[in-house]
């Protein structure tokens, strides 16, 4: 049976009301900040050596958030796929950062290095 456009309105109406969602939030919190204190810590980590390595590279430092940002959106991506439909998605973020003119060999690296997956062969 499909719910009807009106019926998932009200339904989603009473989801947010801010006391509904404040005691949710305060139910929650302390499991939320456990979870995501260690992800937070492993994530600099990446960025940090993302970030030593197009240092060493000499590039201009007006690309390197664009770098940064293209490791991020490997990390999010392997937290969300495994094997192959990581190693897809992985090649379609590399296309996207070389089409904004990032260097191919510098993702090639960062996919390989720290984040094992190889892009080389989807980024001719």
């Amino acid at each position: 049976m499909v719910v009807v456009g009106t019926r998932r309105a009200a339904k989603y109406a009473a989801k947010i009301v801010g006391d509904v969602v404040k005691n949710r939030v305060d139910a929650q919190k302390d499991a939320m900040v456990a979870n995501a204190t260690p992800e937070f810590a492993a994530l600099a980590a990446k960025e940090a050596a993302i970030g030593s390595y197009i240092d060493s590279l000499g590039i201009n430092v007006m690309l390197k958030p664009f770098y940064m940002s293209y490791g991020r959106k490997l990390y999010a991506l392997q937290k969300r796929h495994e094997s192959i439909a990581f190693e897809n998605e992985a090649c379609i973020a590399t296309y996207a950062w070389q089409r904004r003119g990032l260097a191919i060999a510098s993702l090639i690296k960062i996919a390989n290095d720290y984040f094992d997956v190889d892009v080389s062969a989807c980024s001719t």
